[in-house]
Formats: C-alpha cells, structure tokens, sequence
C-alpha cells in the first residue's frame, strides 16, 4: 500500500478518486501536515464505523470531536497513556515479550502475528484497560472482523458484540471500580458532571478497537521489513543502542493508519479547490516518503539527521497511545535483536496484507531463523 502511494504522488499532491462516491487522496508531505494540523476546516468525524453496528451515528469520543469538545474529553483520557503512567508497567512488558519469544528460541522459525503480535498488545492493553486478558482471542478476532473483514455482514456482528460486552463491563466497573481506564472513565466527571453511559461507550468503543489492532499492524510491518532487509536487521543486532533511531524511520517508512477526513468549507490545497462537505483520505505514508520532504525517502537509514513520522497522526488528533506503542515496538525490537537468530521470510512465506477502511496490516507472516 504503501508503494501504491508512492505511485499516486507522482501525479500531484492532491489526487481525485472516483471510488466510493468520490473523495481526496492527499499525498504530499507538505499538503498532509497542513491538514493535520489544520481541524477546523478538516474535521475528524466521521472516522467510519460501519453502520451496520446498530449504536451510531453517534459519536467515538474523542475522534471524532473537533475543537474545544475534543480538548475537554482527551484531558480525560491523558492521564493514562502519560510517559509517567507508561514508564511504570515497562517492566511488565518487556518480561511479558520476553516470555513470548523464549518459546521461540528453539523452534526452526515462527508466525509472527498469532504468536506475537497480538499476544504481546492484547495482554498490555486488556490489563490497563480493565478487560479479561484470558478472552485475549476473542476480544481481537472481533477487533479484527469490524476493521477488516470484507463482509460487511461480519463487520455489523463483531461491532455489536463489541457494544454488548462493553455496555456490560462498564455497568460491572461502575458498580466494582478497579485500578483500570474503564473503572477510571465511570469515576470521571466533564464540566462537572459524571460521564453518561453512552459518552463511556462512545469512548470505550473507540480505546477498545484501537487498543486490539494498531500495534499488532505495525509490529507485523517493521518484522517484515527487518526480515526482508538483512543489512538493517544486523545493524540493530550489531549496535542495540541504534533501535530508537530504526524504530522512528521504520515509523517513517511504514505508517499504517490513513485518517479520514471531512472539509467544513470549500478550502484550497496545493492550488486544487476542495468543497465544504468532500471527504479527503490522508495519505500519511505520502508525507514521510515524499522526496520533496526526505533524501532517498524509500530507504530505511538508521543515521537520518533528522526525521518524522506521521504514524501516531499530527496535530490536536495525534494518537493518545503513541507512547505506549512506542515502548512495545522498542522492546520487540530489541529483544529480536538480543535473544533470538537472525530470521527471514519462510521459504514460501505465506504473509498477506489487509487494506480494510484506512488502516494497513498483515493477516500473516511467516520467518525462519537462520542457524549458523
């Protein structure tokens, strides 16, 4: 997909798609940040949950708010996804991968979605958030099925069951509060009032599905480029100490989220005339591979001077959980660096892409460790 961007830039920063009823593909670096950071004419709602779900069109609190509305709900949720509150379960999640690839250690190679990427995020975020780690499987089938099945029969489904086991868990945490976000979020007020049922669910659906899937897409992204690309693998094997520097550019070279976005007015962009009411797909992979805004842009280089990545989003909507995906995407990396043999795709590697809405991952991929 991300190639595929690359193509479309070719033809102009702001590109028209006849799909879908019609929308923008924003592509240039320069024209994606503006968009970013410019919510008021470029508002976040709505993201795209499927109707079928049966609750909205509702809002996802925060996303999908603009302005001063959004600002009072994200204060709500900041404090638990602050550096402090992630540093103080970094422990926790390092034994926890550490436990995860040890099983690893003598198997001829592994699958790296089903026996990594989403068991390590799936029981990070379950137990800040307040869900049973045990129903780890179900939890991310459903996140799975909403975001990128191509039945849209399935995607109705698996959002209704998320709403049902939400609408639960929150009237159980109201009653028996814990030390999680959901207890947390029924003990919070706004405005000074307590948060109603349906602003909890709002907010609830959204952490939920985001929680489950996004770090589970983007560990699967940087382990096949590693895995495909030696040079950069020994580099990290080589020197641990460079794994913040790949992590950012492998964040640069592989963004997996491409918000939507709707226009409040009639605006131009790169001299291209946008109508209030248009949708715009924001080709985040098109700003942080654009030439105009990076050398060698398509080239993963551990020593770039100086980089930055769309992959957590810009602007008053960055992602509320790019610290915690951070901590979990170093650690992954360093510990395939430290514990585990130099690994590549599997001899007829079955690993296949999912493309559903605006959201980029892998479904599969499958590595062989390279024994001496």
């Amino acid at each position: 997909p991300w190639v595929a961007i690359d193509a479309m830039r070719a033809d102009g920063p702001v590109l028209w798609s006849p799909d879908l009823g019609g929308y923008w593909i924003i592509a240039g670096a320069e024209e994606v940040r503006e968009a970013y950071q410019n919510g008021e004419a470029f508002s976040s709602y709505p993201v795209g949950i499927p109707p079928m779900v049966g609750m909205w069109p509702r809002k996802l609190i925060p996303e999908e708010l603009d302005g001063e509305e959004h600002a009072r709900y994200r204060r709500l949720l900041a404090p638990f996804f602050a550096p402090k509150a992630i540093r103080a379960i970094a422990d926790s999640v390092r034994e926890r991968a550490a436990g995860l690839l040890r099983r690893l250690a003598d198997a001829e190679g592994f699958e790296v979605v089903g026996q990594l990427a989403r068991p390590l995020p799936s029981w990070v975020f379950l137990g800040l958030f307040g869900a049973p780690v045990e129903q780890a499987d179900l939890f991310t089938a459903w996140a799975h099925d909403l975001l990128h099945s191509p039945d849209l029969a399935a995607r109705g489904a698996a959002g209704q069951a998320i709403v049902g086991y939400l609408i639960g868990a929150i009237a159980e945490h109201r009653a028996n509060p814990g030390d999680d976000m959901i207890s947390g979020l029924t003990q919070a007020s706004i405005e000074g009032r307590p948060l109603t049922d349906e602003e909890l669910l709002d907010m609830c659906f959204l952490i939920f599905v985001a929680g489950l899937d996004t770090v589970t897409s983007q560990i699967g992204t940087i382990l096949l480029h590693l895995a495909t690309h030696p040079d950069d693998q020994q580099a990290i094997r080589h020197d641990p100490a460079v794994v913040d520097r790949a992590l950012e550019e492998l964040l640069r070279l592989y963004p997996i989220i491409s918000p939507a976005r709707t226009l409040t007015r009639d605006y131009t962009l790169a001299g291209v005339r946008l109508k209030a009411g248009d949708t715009v797909l924001l080709g985040s992979s098109g700003a942080t591979r654009d030439p105009q805004a990076f050398a060698d842009p398509t080239r993963a280089d551990f020593g770039r001077e100086a980089t930055w990545t769309t992959a957590f989003g810009l602007g008053v909507h960055r992602c509320l959980g790019s610290h915690l995906a951070r901590q979990e995407l170093r650690v992954v990396l360093e510990l395939m660096a430290t514990t585990l043999p130099p690994y590549e795709l599997a001899p007829g590697a079955a690993w296949h892409w999912h493309t559903g809405g605006n959201l980029w991952g892998l479904d599969r991929l499958d590595l062989r460790f390279i024994r001496s």
